[in-house]
């Protein structure tokens, strides 16, 4: 399940390994003398100042969740920074963080949670409509109340909702009311099944919307290529004019190069798209299309399309035919 806030803490070495390419990478650029870096700063000491920079990191993140005066936070980030003090190499950094991140992730997090659950239940606990209800159950996903709204009044529900430190929070918390007094209970089952199929069913609308995108039966919006192909100046020779199975191969070879979706003349074409010429004429789809030239547009990564035309161009310039392609940064094809 997709979560937010700090319960999204990057895994382990991404901002790691970043800064720590970074340093390495300057230095080096340093101690190949592209750049003068000053005498007295050695590769030894930006190696110590990654391991300083990643310790600060940590130290801003629990900031953040406000649990930097926790005591199980700040033994993990002891153990961490020792282990780091001492390394002299980027290899030696990156085993010890290796070994000591996620345990000041997981206490992070941990405490930040348990932070949460303590808010939860002073609003919830001095609401004076639950000091009074006998039996009930509510549920909250950060500040917001998914079952049991009817237990609390609207100055509670304004402070879980306006409450920092619940904002972002994707984690289900449950609380039961027992003759006035509220703790944490375990979540209804049923709350867990159907917040699976929410995640399944965005899941599969994310599919879903990829599937009628290519297949042509949604527009389609991104950076790709305006390819124009047309007939030798003058030209009135077979091998001088554009026919459809030039066409064809301008398509074959834009979707082996990953086009995302294709037009051909107006017309998008699907999984059952085809083109013909008909005499003089080019039809698409069952639909006659201008030509002379042939607009094809595509939708993808602009120099891989571009790329995958060149050949196709020099074959066309044998027999004074003319293939121009061109990079755009934004490209709408229409629905079918």
């Amino acid at each position: 399940m997709e979560t937010r806030g700090l319960s999204r803490l990057p895994k382990s070495l991404l901002l790691i390994a970043a800064v720590v390419l970074v340093l390495d990478t300057i230095a080096a650029v340093a101690y190949s003398g592209w750049v003068r870096v000053p005498e007295e700063v050695s590769r030894t000491k930006l190696v110590k100042e990654a391991g300083r920079a990643i310790g600060d990191y940590y130290r801003q993140l629990a900031a953040s969740a406000g649990v930097q005066g926790s005591k199980s936070v700040q033994k993990a980030l002891g153990v961490m920074e020792a282990a780091l003090r001492g390394k002299n190499t980027m290899a030696e950094i990156t085993a010890a963080l290796l070994n000591h991140s996620a345990a000041v992730e997981a206490a992070i997090l941990s405490e930040q949670r348990r932070r949460q659950r303590e808010i939860i239940l002073r609003i919830i606990g001095g609401d004076p409509k639950v000091r009074v209800t006998e039996k009930g159950t509510i549920v909250l996903s950060g500040g917001e109340v998914l079952e049991g709204e009817e237990f609390l009044g609207a100055v509670s529900l304004e402070k879980l909702k306006s409450e920092p430190a619940l904002a972002g929070s994707a984690e289900l918390v449950t609380v039961e009311v027992v003759r006035g007094k509220a703790s944490v209970g375990s979540h209804p089952r049923h709350l867990e099944y159907f917040q699976h199929l929410e995640v399944e069913l965005e899941q599969l609308k994310r599919q879903l919307q990829r599937v009628q995108e290519e297949a042509g039966f949604l527009p389609l919006e991104g950076p790709g290529v305006v390819v124009e192909a047309a007939d030798a100046p003058g030209g009135y020779l077979w091998e001088e004019i554009v026919h459809d199975q030039d066409i064809r191969e301008i398509i074959n070879n834009l979707r082996h190069a990953g086009a995302r979706g294709i037009e051909v003349g107006g017309q998008r074409l699907g999984c059952d798209g085809w083109v013909k010429c008909v005499g003089p004429v080019v039809v698409v789809n069952g639909e006659t299309v201008a030509a002379n030239p042939i607009v094809v547009k595509a939708v993808g990564e602009p120099a891989g399309l571009k790329e995958s035309l060149k050949g196709l161009q020099e074959v066309f310039a044998r027999t004074g035919k003319q293939l121009h392609v061109e990079e755009r940064d934004s490209i709408t094809l229409t629905a079918r």
